[in-house]
């Protein structure tokens, strides 16, 4: 059983070493597949807040091209669900600030998102507005990005790999 601990450990300490040295092709292709398969995050249905025991999930696709991050959300919440697509320059990301996010069973914010687990990308000069979101609605500037996740380590390891490529893009930390 140690044995089989220690090998998982020294498994997951190389997984992140190698995330710290990706290249931004590397970084993309992560995104893509890994990190979109890790974009996933379900309400808890069995919530006593949840009366009618049903299940909202939200999933993310990723992808990297030109240091500008596509996040491509649906869910299935509302009568048909829902698509939403951000588009982040990385340059101007805020590398000190992005970060994991968990949020309280049972909380429902204005822009419902269904889970407990995000990563949150803000931009360094937020009043720029430089990142666009795209809905039914239409387009809107923002100055945050959201990315849903199943549990906290994906949250982590998202967060870890995002970072590295705003990085790789040339973003600093806000007011640099």
């Amino acid at each position: 059983m140690a044995l089989a601990l220690g090998c998982l450990l020294s498994l997951v300490a190389g997984t992140l070493a190698a995330q710290s040295d990706m290249t931004l092709a590397e970084t993309a292709r992560w995104l893509e597949t890994d990190g979109t398969d890790l974009a996933v995050s379900s309400s808890d249905e069995t919530a006593t807040t949840n009366l009618r025991r049903v299940s909202y999930t939200a999933s993310a696709t990723l992808k990297l091209a030109d240091c500008r991050l596509t996040i491509v959300v649906t869910d299935n919440s509302g009568v048909s669900g829902t698509r939403t697509e951000m588009l982040v320059p990385l340059h101007e990301v805020d590398i000190a600030a992005l970060r994991p996010v968990s949020r309280p069973e049972g909380y429902h914010d204005f822009v419902y998102i269904p889970g407990q687990y995000f990563v949150t990308i803000p931009a360094r000069a937020p009043d720029t507005y430089p990142f666009l979101t795209i809905s039914s609605r239409g387009e809107l500037r923002s100055y945050l990005a959201t990315i849903p996740v199943r549990d906290a380590a994906a949250s982590a390891q998202l967060s870890r790999v995002v970072r590295r490529a705003a990085e790789l893009c040339g973003a600093t930390s806000g007011g640099s």
